[in-house]
């Protein structure tokens, strides 16, 4: 039987569509039994940290709705690097989630040679932004932000400030400062964050930014001065303390970003049902209100949402490290 190029392409094309609507089902059937097994939360920090009580609780609720315990997996290293490496490579299937934090962008930005290809990764939602507040030792004569700009200004490259090196929370906090405010401040590096708050405290340097709840004790006692916090907009937990960007518009510096992340090719259909578990989560008054004890701002985003603020993101930290000259090393 003699088959004609045309009838011969109409089977080729039939052939095709099946195939596309056998995987389409597969994929549908995937995602109406996810999860089928316990999910992985990983997190590239030690236990204690805010990203790992921000896996814990977001785990609780996803344990709580998905009917499988979400257990959170701790690989701390190369500045979440192993951890980021390991989601990457695991099976697309919703399994494996990463909570990604803002090395992400930076990471590329500061290393050449990276443990995992960001563009493995991909974005389902965000799940919270945690601010840091600019605090000076209380013997600095400055009680506003705009006081320290006009002292820093009076006093150029005189004034200190605690940094745990490139990349990190101060650094990226109090350059975008100086470059947005126009002032001259010195770096002074430390190896422990702790040390760098314990400096303050005692007038040896007379800047740091702590995350916003490390703060709250110290200001408490007196022992710190809170002057701005980092975020767009004042936070709810100090709403008495102005936001920098209401002095320096246009300010912001969120570093502490928590989302959730799973490897390329996990079907669009699970990672839209994880979206909406996130999103759930993220919207109830517990998880609102635990986060909000802790200086965070429970957000629960698209997958394009949270694509778009990475974007973001790496525009602002990538203007930023090509004005100070930082290259990948």
């Amino acid at each position: 039987m003699r088959v004609t190029m045309q009838e011969n392409g109409c089977s080729t094309r039939a052939a095709f569509a099946a195939v596309i609507l056998g995987l389409t089902a597969v994929a549908a059937d995937a995602a109406e039994t996810y999860p089928s097994r316990p999910i992985r939360v990983v997190v590239g920090f030690t236990a204690g940290t805010t990203t790992d009580y921000t896996a814990r609780l977001l785990g609780e609720g996803l344990s709580q709705r998905f009917g499988q315990n979400a257990v959170v997996e701790n690989r701390p290293g190369a500045n979440s690097g192993l951890a980021n490496q390991l989601v990457s490579q695991s099976t697309p299937d919703g399994h494996t989630l990463l909570i990604g934090t803002l090395s992400l962008v930076t990471g590329p930005m500061l290393y050449r040679k990276l443990p995992f290809d960001p563009k493995d990764l991909i974005p389902v939602s965000l799940v919270v932004l945690s601010p840091n507040v600019i605090c000076v030792y209380p013997g600095v004569q400055a009680r506003t932000i705009k006081d320290l700009i006009a002292l820093a200004k009076s006093q150029p490259g005189k004034l200190r400030y605690g940094s745990s090196g490139r990349g990190s929370s101060a650094f990226l906090t109090l350059e975008l400062f100086k470059s947005m405010a126009g002032v001259n401040l010195q770096e002074i590096p430390y190896k422990a964050t702790s040390q760098a708050v314990a400096d303050t405290m005692g007038g040896q340097i007379e800047i740091y930014p702590p995350n916003l709840v490390s703060a709250i004790p110290m200001l408490k006692t007196g022992r710190l001065r809170a002057l701005a916090v980092t975020s767009a907009k004042r936070s709810p937990i100090l709403p008495d303390v102005p936001a920098v960007s209401e002095v320096v518009p246009g300010y912001d510096a969120t570093t502490g970003v928590y989302g959730i992340l799973v490897p390329v090719k996990t079907p669009e259909a699970i990672i839209e049902r994880l979206h909406r578990a996130i999103a759930d989560v993220t919207r109830s008054p517990s998880f609102k209100e635990d986060m909000e004890k802790r200086g965070g701002e429970a957000l629960g985003s698209t997958p394009q949402e949270y694509a778009a603020y990475l974007k973001r993101e790496r525009d602002k930290w990538g203007r930023l490290f090509a004005q100070l000259g930082i290259k990948p090393e």
